[in-house]
């Protein structure tokens, strides 16, 4: 069941016109749990995603959080996997494959439909990296401070950016004092903190 996220303690529903959207945080103070939750919502919400992440345990927990929608989601890490598959609602490509990702990229029809999620940003190389910045439709997640293309993802343009802890990183952002497992939001119609109303 999906954790619904809260802004200022009120219900606040994710949209595609928070996109392009950079979800910033370190190690255990929550932004990693809060990243697949937002996606989630997206597609629960009749979002189209590709979704890549370097660990199969994200992809569990969207799968979670998604339950029994109805709504298709493939998991894929060939070629011929894809084949029939292109207009599934979501396609997950095998944890961590960050090459066959960028065949897909290049190969969906509806790229430009889809939001492109990436988990684990510090992880993966700077054409994978580079390739997302050229998308309208992306949500990047990870420790910022810990990627090879720190500045690039810094001055890519955002409509929305959420961070769960200052990044050491220059940013025209301050992220005030927070609790525990709680994020600050600032978009072009939303600003406040951000957290999760757990489902258990």
């Amino acid at each position: 069941m999906l954790d619904k996220i809260q802004l200022d303690d009120e219900s606040f529903n994710t949209s595609e016109n928070q996109l392009p959207c950079l979800i910033s945080y370190a190690d255990k103070t929550g932004g990693s749990h809060f990243s697949i939750s937002f996606i989630a919502g997206l597609f629960l919400s009749g979002s189209k995603i590709l979704f890549l992440t370097a660990y199969p345990m994200a992809t569990e927990n969207f799968i979670k959080q998604v339950g029994d929608s109805g709504l298709s989601v493939v998991h894929i890490e060939s070629e011929s996997d894809l084949v029939g598959n292109e207009e599934a609602q979501a396609i997950m490509i095998k944890s961590g494959d960050e090459d066959f990702f960028l065949k897909v990229v290049e190969s969906l029809s509806d790229i430009d439909q889809r939001i492109v999620f990436v988990k684990n940003i510090e992880v993966f190389k700077g054409d994978t990296i580079k390739k997302c910045l050229g998308l309208e439709k992306i949500v990047l997640s990870g420790n910022v401070d810990k990627c090879e293309l720190k500045e690039e993802i810094l001055n890519n343009s955002y409509v929305t950016t959420i961070l769960f802890n200052q990044p050491q990183a220059e940013m025209s952002y301050n992220v005030p004092q927070l609790k525990k497992y709680t994020g600050y939001l600032w978009g072009k119609d939303f600003e406040g903190v951000v957290k999760l109303k757990t489902n258990y």
